[in-house]
């Protein structure tokens, strides 16, 4: 599947969940507003939340030469809408703060050089984007998997993402939370994240 095809595919499925979260919420607002004996907390059906991030690049190029890992700046903007206090679905989306170096691990001829040797790719501050799929077993552990885009000024990538949250309930609808997800950019390279946010809910 070309590029083109990735792209449109990822367009069409961000709609389709913007699309799903808005049908939710009006599914549900007449029922929230005659629910009783719940807390405030049982209401909260969105989150907004901002993190800064420390992301691992795995076979990154630094001063010429193939390192095992490179560090790099991030962070980190979502928005999650919650079914339940058990799933919930969002739109997390990374960037990185500088330029990087990564040396390819594809096996496709399109991300090797003319005499079969792998490339490096360039990433300039690439923004990724990826539909996640939240599942909480406990209030204080979230286990995410999902998928998205990788875009930079360069070369974009479909990416496949699974990852932890581990949030804390504060007053006034707060949260601080530690996250860490790892990232497969298809026929590229792959990355670690980890960081530390606050989340709005409301």
């Amino acid at each position: 599947m070309d590029l083109i095809k990735l792209r449109n595919l990822f367009l069409i499925f961000t709609f389709l969940f913007v699309s799903l979260v808005q049908a939710q919420e009006d599914k549900h607002e007449a029922h929230e507003d005659h629910q009783k004996g719940h807390s405030d907390e049982s209401h909260k059906k969105h989150s907004i939340s901002a993190s800064i991030n420390h992301t691992v690049i795995f076979s990154g190029v630094k001063d010429g030469e193939t390192k095992s890992y490179i560090n790099v700046p991030s962070f980190g903007l979502n928005y999650t809408y919650f079914f339940n206090h058990k799933w919930a679905i969002g739109l997390h989306n990374d960037i990185i703060l500088e330029d990087f170096l990564v040396q390819s691990y594809s096996d496709d001829h399109s991300s090797r050089s003319s005499n079969g040797e792998s490339v490096v790719i360039e990433r300039g501050r690439p923004v990724a984007m990826a539909v996640m799929a939240v599942f909480k077993p406990i209030p204080n552990l979230g286990i995410m998997a999902g998928g998205g885009m990788e875009f930079s000024s360069h070369e974009d990538f479909a990416l496949i993402r699974i990852g932890l949250e581990a949030p804390i309930h504060l007053p006034k609808h707060w949260e601080v939370f530690g996250v860490l997800t790892y990232d497969i950019m298809i026929d590229a390279y792959s990355s670690l994240t980890y960081g530390i946010g606050f989340a709005k809910l409301f």
